[in-house]
């Protein structure tokens, strides 16, 4: 089964010692070293992760013990067969949690960008896109992209998969049909979930045929330890 969070990045107070509590020693170390709008993002996205694995998996210790395997695909020191994802852009972070390989993306949407798609998307993916008119290309891109660097949907295969970027090209999201599906690649489940604020862009997809589409659950501004 797979869980879906999300949480505004201006609901945790980066200097609020209860919350930097949550965290190891090594990631509060790795926030402080980032800057600007990323710190606060980062740290938020840390302690949804941290509520999430709570929620989800309350036996696995607390703070978390994250590392890296040779891919640079995270996971958990103390509970490795508990899948997770992270992703924030702007306003929001999520996180989903699954007992399978899971990958999450959200992206606040900006304007088209067609060489993007063309740098970064299956052939059938670019042929499909120059089919459609401006608008229709347009909000065929928002529904199933990431509206920056690739396919949201492509984005969160690539986390789930954990080797990296390069996999863009080497496999297909068939976006014309409803739900998506992947046409070429890895077999998985692919989902579009609702989110309530419009001006982002959801993508979520579990390495598992026919698994059920998570429920997105929206966390209250305060964590409770």
């Amino acid at each position: 089964m797979t869980h879906l969070f999300a949480l505004s990045t201006a609901a945790a107070d980066i200097m609020n010692i209860s919350l930097r509590s949550r965290l190891s020693a090594a990631r509060l170390t790795y926030i402080d070293s980032l800057h600007g709008t990323s710190r606060q993002q980062s740290f938020t996205a840390s302690l949804l992760l941290d509520e999430a694995i709570r929620l989800c998996c309350p036996s696995v210790p607390r703070p978390l013990g994250i590392a890296a395997n040779e891919n640079g695909k995270p996971y958990l020191t103390a509970a490795p067969d508990v899948h997770f994802s992270l992703s924030h852009s702007a306003a929001w972070a999520v996180c989903a949690v699954s007992d399978h390989p899971v990958g999450v993306d959200i992206q606040q949407c900006r304007s088209f960008k067609p060489n993007i798609a063309d740098r970064f998307f299956h052939p059938d993916e670019v042929q499909y896109l120059s089919s459609l008119s401006p608008a229709e290309r347009e909000n065929a891109f928002y529904t199933t992209t990431e509206c920056d660097a690739s396919d949201a949907f492509k984005e969160s295969y690539v986390k789930a998969d954990g080797r990296g970027l390069r996999l863009l090209r080497q496999f297909c999201v068939d976006i014309a049909c409803q739900p998506p599906a992947i046409t070429v690649g890895a077999p998985g489940s692919l989902f579009v979930p609702d989110f309530p604020d419009s001006a982002y862009k959801l993508g979520v997809y579990v390495q598992e045929k026919n698994e059920k589409s998570p429920t997105l659950t929206v966390l209250p501004q305060l964590f409770t330890p």
